[in-house]
């Protein structure tokens, strides 16, 4: 069951310990807060087993310095929760990519991140390398 607000959606892979947020266009911090908790509250059941996220940010714009700092406090917040992997999948943009891996850095999470075009790539490889 897919949840929406603004610029985020958010929904879980069936069957596997997955949750997959989707942007489009331009996100605010509010979003990202609303973000933070609907992805919190689907895994929740998780904690103790361990989940993955994948952000599908291919059709997203690169996001402000405040909003980056939102999302390195989200990272920290999917750690402490128990997340084992997140996945960005960022099309082919390098500034998306770029992006993505300072925010994670700036964390000081230590998580382990891939990167890829779409998200049936990040997928396989929560699969095949994380085991989720």
């Amino acid at each position: 069951m897919s949840k929406k607000n603004g610029a985020q959606t958010v929904d879980v892979v069936s069957g596997r310990n997955i949750v997959v947020s989707a942007g489009k266009g331009k996100t605010n911090i509010d979003e990202i807060k609303w973000l933070t908790q609907t992805v919190l509250d689907y895994a929740a059941a998780w904690k103790t087993k361990g989940w993955a996220y994948i952000a599908d940010c291919s059709e997203m714009d690169p996001v402000s310095i405040t909003e980056g700092n939102e999302l390195v406090v989200m990272t920290q917040k999917f750690v402490d929760a128990g997340c084992k992997a997140i996945g960005f999948a960022e099309g082919f943009s390098i500034m998306l990519k770029v992006q993505a891996k300072s925010n994670t850095q700036r964390s000081n999470t230590g998580i382990l991140e891939g990167h890829f075009a779409t998200v049936d790539e990040a997928l396989k490889w929560l699969k095949e390398e994380v085991n989720i």
